[in-house]
């Protein structure tokens, strides 16, 4: 039995970045896939390199993160209409200047 750290690094907050990582856990798509199969050796390793980056983003972090991401959602939503609207009072004629 080793004293490799093996624990999930998991926050709850699994979105990607451009480079394929978790945003939460800083894990590639197919390090959160093949977790629980992978050798104890190689989770250290993740764990490792995970730690000396910076660690992970807290769960209170990833929670924010999530209500944020909600909200930001919602204000799309609504931009999207409000400018539906601004169009059809343009008219087929005139120009939007965004």
């Amino acid at each position: 039995m080793g004293t490799h750290d093996t624990r999930n690094p998991c926050t709850k907050l699994c979105r990607y970045d451009a480079a394929d990582r978790c945003i939460g856990c800083f894990r590639t798509r197919a390090e959160v896939k093949h977790w629980k199969r992978l050798p104890d050796e190689t989770k250290a390793a993740i764990n490792a390199r995970i730690a000396a980056g910076g660690g992970t983003v807290s769960r209170k972090d990833g929670k924010r993160a999530r209500k944020l991401d909600k909200k930001i959602r919602k204000l799309e939503a609504k931009l999207a209409t409000l400018r539906l609207r601004r169009a059809e009072l343009e008219g087929p004629g005139l120009k939007a200047a965004d």
